[in-house]
């Protein structure tokens, strides 16, 4: 029987962990928003690293489990750290599925695809999550939620853009001397 979770696939977890966390807090710029903050940050290219070189689950869990860690110990987003954990994990999934899914050799468009899959399932959670929280729980008018709503798109569109290019181009050695069964 084929193990899946092993000692090794752990500490990469861990260590994805780790840098999906560092990365996300002293990597970043803060921008403000007329209703509230967001932010540039590099926390993003590991969780598509994670997916794409541990797999779906392994790399979902490392970029889920580090930005809820950022956020439970961030005042400004405590209270979003279970919404960030299922976006930042369906972000690392998403990649990893998408990459493993292709065929065994390695192919830098496949890697690219993954990439902007993940990210791209990432900006779209997190747009449908700020408008339900505006609209619906904070009770904003279309016109107030639209006016957050702009400047975080941008701001995730550019974050989402850069992380794509830096973890496509990070995982191109990567993947040749990490390898999992």
């Amino acid at each position: 029987m084929k193990k899946t979770f092993d000692t090794r696939k752990m500490i990469f977890v861990a260590l994805f962990i780790a840098l999906v966390y560092i990365f996300s807090r002293f990597f970043q710029i803060p921008i403000m928003t007329p209703f509230g903050q967001t932010r540039f940050h590099l926390g993003n290219v590991f969780c598509l690293l994670a997916g794409i070189l541990m797999g779906p689950v392994a790399g979902g869990l490392a970029g889920g489990i580090g930005s809820a860690l950022f956020d439970l110990f961030d005042p400004v987003y405590f209270t979003s750290a279970p919404i960030t954990f299922v976006t930042k994990f369906a972000m690392g999934f998403v990649a990893g599925f998408i990459f493993a899914r292709g065929k065994k050799a390695f192919s830098k468009k496949r890697l690219v695809i993954a990439n902007i899959c993940g990210q791209l399932t990432y900006v779209v959670l997190y747009m449908v999550q700020t408008f339900i929280k505006n609209k619906f729980i904070l009770g904003f008018t279309m016109e107030a939620t639209m006016a957050e709503l702009i400047p975080k798109l941008g701001v995730s569109l550019i974050n989402a853009t850069i992380s794509v290019i830096i973890a496509s181009i990070l995982a191109i050695p990567l993947l040749k001397s990490i390898k999992f069964d």
